[in-house]
């Protein structure tokens, strides 16, 4: 095989059905009508959705919001089922500290890849928050190493539905800070060896009044200069395989390609020519006249341009959100150089970057007759024909822990006791009190229909759906 098929996809709340110790999954317990059996049919459909994103299935299936390691081995075992496969495994597993509970994961084909390593990141708000999960892979076709990241950066939703994007815009560019560095990381050379570093970093003759080939501080002054050019050019070598490895970022970051959390504190660009090697980078600071470090600081300060790849989808986008009443590309690849330039054998396709709408979409699921132009108060429950175009979340018929039952009998039986109350006259305290409670329990009744009006009325019947996001796609070329 010469390709890897790739795919993300943001699972929307597929959790287990016991409620953990740290997860405030409330809504998601037997009791409320999310049973083994509703979760059995989600991770179905979302199978059945994975597996049509390529042919054949993907090869590295990166996904957020699902809760543990035995959801994912579900939906592993699942593939392998539904694509006649048997390659499919999950990255050694992480729990993050999230509040609700929700994790990030990756699943790979053992049979294009090694696995090598795992970390899960946390990043430190004043509460916990989704982590940024690594994965180190080996490409067994040609021993190509492949890092990949995956994401789920905070929510702009916030504490509730009133807040704006402005308000929460801070956590998301605190992520994004981090995982720069983690980026970092990988991209150069470790901070301890960095004070191995020439002042000069290149041979620049124009340059050697003001920086000499080496520097007699790192460097003993007793070597002759060829062995100081050996010492050097090794340097260069480990400079030059750290700068150019093979990284992709995937995930639901919470932001448009042109927020400020990915294009200032991520760094990541639509500008191809950004993504250069050190040298031309150190070349251009040289040339400018009021640039006086010397290039090992230059080297540690450099903060590394990343590729997104989801600029030339917008106004597309991933996710239909409500407040806008339109699509957002929250869901993107981003990659280094490495994999952008094919530096170190991997390429990314970038003609093959796509968002998988086909069999996900409201239009898709739903009849015609469920959608108008005219929305309004007497045909309310019919979906906005603009609504079309956005992704069929699951849906479930939420049961609440109380017996509804028990509760309509209750007002029946309580409407006729005021009934009797007011022909017999009783006293007027007694009538009220029966009122306040008929009162009360209507409230109650009406909340709970409420609350299961949109997962119960015609536009979709309960326990169908996939999620509230598109997946997205590509193909990473082996050369």
């Amino acid at each position: 095989m010469n390709f890897i098929k790739v795919c993300f996809w943001n699972l929307q709340n597929l959790f287990d059905t016991t409620l953990s110790d740290l997860a405030l999954d409330f809504d998601y317990t037997p009791s409320n009508g999310w049973d083994e059996t509703v979760r059995d049919i989600k991770i179905d459909n979302l199978v059945k959705g994975i597996s049509s994103t390529f042919s054949s299935g993907p090869d590295l299936i990166g996904m957020c919001e699902i809760e543990n390691e035995y959801l994912a081995q579900e939906i592993a075992t699942k593939l392998n089922r539904n694509l006649n496969r048997n390659d499919y495994s999950v990255a050694k597993y992480k729990d993050s500290p999230d509040i609700r509970g929700i994790d990030t994961c990756l699943i790979y084909s053992n049979s294009i890849f090694e696995f090598i390593e795992s970390k899960s990141y946390n990043i430190d708000l004043r509460y916990p928050t989704r982590d940024i999960f690594y994965v180190k892979l080996k490409v067994l076709n040609n021993n190509s190493n492949l890092h990949v990241f995956v994401n789920h950066w905070p929510s702009r939703r916030g504490k509730d539905d009133f807040t704006e994007s402005d308000e929460t815009e801070f956590a998301r560019s605190l992520v994004a800070e981090n995982c720069g560095k983690l980026i970092d990381d990988i991209i150069k050379i470790p901070k301890e060896e960095s004070h191995r570093l020439p002042k000069c970093l290149i041979d620049c003759p124009e340059y050697e009044s003001d920086f000499k080939f080496n520097d007699q501080d790192a460097i003993s002054d007793k070597l002759d200069r060829e062995k100081i050019m050996k010492l050097n050019e090794n340097l260069i070598k480990k400079l030059d395989d750290a700068w150019n490895e093979n990284i992709i970022l995937m995930g639901d970051f919470n932001d448009e390609p042109y927020n400020k959390s990915l294009v200032k504190f991520l760094n990541a660009t639509p500008n191809w020519d950004l993504l250069r090697d050190w040298r031309t980078i150190f070349q251009l600071k040289r040339k400018d006249w009021d640039n006086t470090k010397p290039d090992r600081e230059t080297y540690l300060e450099e903060k590394p341009y990343l590729y997104n790849c989801m600029w030339k989808l917008i106004p597309d986008g991933t996710h239909y959100f409500y407040k806008t009443n339109s699509l957002f590309l929250f869901d993107q690849f981003i990659v280094s150089q490495g994999l952008l330039k094919n530096l170190k054998n991997l390429k990314i396709d970038l003609d093959s970057i796509k968002i998988h709408k086909n069999c996900l979409s409201l239009a898709s699921n739903l009849l015609e007759e469920n959608f108008s132009d005219n929305v309004n108060y007497d045909n309310k429950k019919k979906l906005h024909s603009y609504q079309k175009l956005g992704p069929m979340g699951f849906r479930f018929s939420k049961t609440k822990i109380f017996d509804l039952n028990k509760d309509v009998k209750e007002k029946k039986e309580l409407e006729l006791i005021l009934q009797e109350a007011l022909q017999l006259n009783l006293n007027k305290n007694i009538t009220k009190l029966i009122k306040d409670k008929l009162k009360g329990l209507t409230e109650r009744l009406d909340k709970i229909q409420k609350d299961k009006g949109y997962y119960s009325n015609f536009v979709q019947d309960p326990n169908t759906g996939f999620s509230d996001h598109f997946p997205i796609k590509c193909i990473i070329e082996i050369n």
